[in-house]
C-alpha cells in the first residue's frame, strides 16, 4: 500500500504583488497656514469618517521648486482625523528626501530604465484571416435598495450603479463603482466611481448630503450647499477630473 503523503504546512509568510487601494491626498499647496485652514474646514463635518484608511500624498500639482511641507506634522494631523498616510508619489527630489526623513515611503523613487529601440524586422507576409468577433463585457446589473438606510449602514454596488428608492439617513453610506441614483432624501454619504471612474455621477431628488465623492475626489458639507440645490433635485459630477460640481437637475 502506498504511503499517504502528508500535506505541507502553509508557510508563515508569503509575498505577492498587489495594487494598493486607499485615499489619494492631492496637495495643491505646501504652505503650512493654507494646509491648517483647509484641513480644519474639510474634516469639520465628518471628523471620524475614514476610520484609519490608508492614504498617499499626491505631489504632482506642486510647483517644481515648492518647499517641502512639514511632512511629520501633516501625516500626524491627518492620522488624528482618521486617515493613515504612508507614502508620497510624483514628488520632486527635495520633497521626496524630506518625506523619507519623516518616515514616509516614496513610491516613484526609481526612474524607469530607458527604452532602446531595436532594428525593425521585416514584416511577414499578411495572412488573410477573419477578424475575431468583439464581445463587449457584460455590465453588472444595477443594485436596487428599496428600504431606508440607517446610520452606520453601508451598501456597495460592485461593477455597476446603485439605485436607492428610500432615504439615505445621516451616517449611512452608499458606494458604487458606477453612478449613484437616490430617488429620496440623500442625507448621508455617497461615493460614486469607487474604482476610479471619473465619468460616474450622483443623482438625488433631495440633496442634504454629509459627504459626496466621485472617483476619490471628496467634498464635505460643513455648511449647506447653494440654495438652488439644497433639499432639491441635483446631480454631482467631476469637472477636469479634480473638481466636484453640484448643479440642479
Amino acid at each position: 500500500m502506498p504511503r499517504r503523503r502528508e500535506p505541507r504546512p502553509a508557510p508563515a509568510l508569503e509575498l505577492k504583488t498587489t495594487r494598493l487601494a486607499g485615499i489619494q491626498i492631492i496637495l495643491n499647496s505646501a504652505e503650512h497656514a493654507a494646509l491648517v485652514t483647509h484641513i480644519s474646514t474639510l474634516f469639520a463635518a465628518t471628523p471620524d469618517f475614514f476610520g484609519g484608511e490608508a492614504a498617499v500624498f499626491e505631489c504632482g500639482r506642486l510647483p517644481a521648486d515648492a518647499p517641502a511641507p512639514d511632512w511629520a506634522w501633516l501625516a500626524q494631523e491627518l492620522k488624528s482625523r482618521g486617515l493613515n498616510p504612508f507614502a508620497v508619489q510624483n514628488a520632486s527630489a527635495e520633497l521626496a528626501a524630506a518625506a523619507k526623513k519623516a518616515g514616509l515611503l516614496v513610491l516613484n523613487d526609481a526612474a524607469p530604465a530607458p527604452v532602446v529601440a531595436a532594428e525593425p524586422e521585416p514584416a511577414p507576409e499578411p495572412v488573410s484571416e477573419p477578424a475575431p468577433e468583439h464581445v463587449a463585457p457584460a455590465a453588472a446589473p444595477a443594485r436596487i435598495i428599496d428600504k431606508p438606510l440607517r446610520s452606520g449602514q453601508r451598501v456597495y454596488a460592485a461593477g455597476g450603479d446603485i439605485v436607492v428608492l428610500a432615504a439615505v439617513n445621516p451616517g449611512a453610506e452608499v458606494i458604487a463603482d458606477g453612478s449613484i441614483h437616490v430617488y429620496a432624501p440623500l442625507k448621508g454619504r455617497a461615493l460614486a466611481g469607487a474604482r476610479g471612474d471619473t465619468s460616474a455621477r450622483i443623482f438625488t431628488t433631495h440633496l442634504e448630503a454629509e459627504l459626496v465623492s466621485i472617483a476619490g475626489v471628496y467634498r464635505t458639507f460643513e455648511s449647506a450647499p447653494d440654495a438652488d440645490v439644497t433639499k432639491k433635485p441635483a446631480q454631482i459630477r467631476l469637472a477636469d477630473a479634480s473638481q466636484i460640481v453640484i448643479e440642479p437637475l
